[in-house]
């Protein structure tokens, strides 16, 4: 995670957990990383580098159906993603087993989507199509602060699916996941539920702050992650990334909309940068506003302004709750983007511009 000195919200004393960590098969020791099962031993395969020439084929999308046409209709774009993966043993040895997840198809010409923590113990993933084929692929770009990589097979006869506008999507919409859950052989596994909540934010076991998320009662599983959450045209909303474990049918999907640019980026082979402030803070206990308690040398923060004690109530017209909220608002802009930040200091309330810079990766 990175320290209090680069960090936006200050981590609370307590949180819930999230992932979707689990062992099937051979246990190995440690946890798995959240959001993939890990498995049993199996044969190595060498990612492909080749590339493929561009080719435009129509995304996949049905206007109306049952979900069951839905389903039929996205299972030749939904793709299982596994790869081999090596553990510290009981004895001091190495144990190997296999990380799954689950991914979908970006574009006719090999790319593909899935979340990070899908691919990030290995370098070797290998994808299952819904017809059984098996391709090494290579990883073009991961980015671990937004937990989203793409991945490329050799193939351009691939089917995308059709990415929908995830700011549409309202509070009970129905929802489909569908994905590779426990790693189970053979079709993927199909769950339904309605949209909860939009605009969630929560911090992984890794430290990364997620935002910009679609909570969902749709059952999310180990397995499930990386792979699409659909709206009822059969379109991309969100990519399946989290659950609660302490809770019940509470799981998280991040929301497609926000992030396509990051997608195109990594696809390109770039992880593009995040904005920072520079500033630790801690919630007034009053439900408004947040206490900076320290201010990052170099950061924008100490370029402007802003002083340690100063309560945070709003940064460009955008009210401030609690740290998670500070820093869902500063993860929609970029670097080098100025900002109004709106403090109460000595009684009184002024505004003070300040210029964001880089987040360390």
């Amino acid at each position: 995670p990175p320290s209090l000195q680069v960090s936006e919200p200050r981590p609370p004393r307590t949180r819930a957990r999230f992932g979707a960590g689990v062992l099937v098969g051979m246990a190995l020791t440690g946890a798995a990383v959240g959001g993939y099962a890990i498995g049993q031993d199996s044969s190595s395969t060498t990612a492909s580098t080749s590339a493929a020439p561009s080719v435009v084929v129509q995304p996949v999308s049905v206007s109306t159906g049952s979900i069951g046409d839905l389903v039929e209709a996205a299972r030749p774009s939904v793709v299982s993603v596994r790869q081999e993966v090596t553990q510290a043993g009981p004895n001091g040895g190495t144990t190997r087993g296999q990380a799954s997840g689950t991914g979908f198809v970006l574009s006719a010409d090999g790319y593909i989507v899935t979340n990070n923590h899908v691919i990030a113990e290995g370098d070797s993933p290998v994808v299952t199509f819904a017809d059984g084929t098996s391709e090494p692929a290579t990883i073009v770009a991961g980015d671990p602060s937004r937990d989203l990589a793409v991945l490329r097979v050799d193939r351009t006869d691939l089917v995308p699916l059709a990415v929908g506008d995830s700011d549409e999507v309202r509070l009970g919409d129905q929802l489909i996941a569908v994905g590779y859950a426990l790693d189970l052989n053979g079709e993927p596994s199909v769950t339904a539920g309605i949209l909860s909540a939009k605009n969630r934010s929560i911090t992984e076991e890794s430290g990364a702050q997620l935002v910009n998320l679609l909570q969902t009662d749709t059952a999310i599983n180990p397995g499930n992650s990386g792979g699409p959450l659909l709206n009822g045209r059969g379109e991309v909303v969100g990519i399946n990334t989290a659950i609660a474990g302490q809770a019940q049918n509470i799981g998280f999907a991040i929301a497609i909309s926000p992030v396509m640019d990051v997608i195109e980026s990594l696809r390109g082979g770039s992880v593009p940068d995040r904005a920072l402030m520079g500033v630790t803070t801690q919630p007034t206990g009053e439900g408004l506003g947040v206490e900076v308690i320290e201010i990052a040398d170099g950061s924008g923060a100490a370029d402007s302004n802003l002083r340690v004690g100063d309560v945070i109530v709003a940064v460009d017209d955008t009210d401030i709750t609690d740290p998670t909220s500070l820093g869902a608002v500063i993860a929609g802009y970029q670097p080098g983007d100025t900002v109004t930040v709106t403090v109460e200091r000595g009684g009184s309330t002024q505004d003070i511009a300040v210029t964001l810079g880089t987040r360390p990766t």
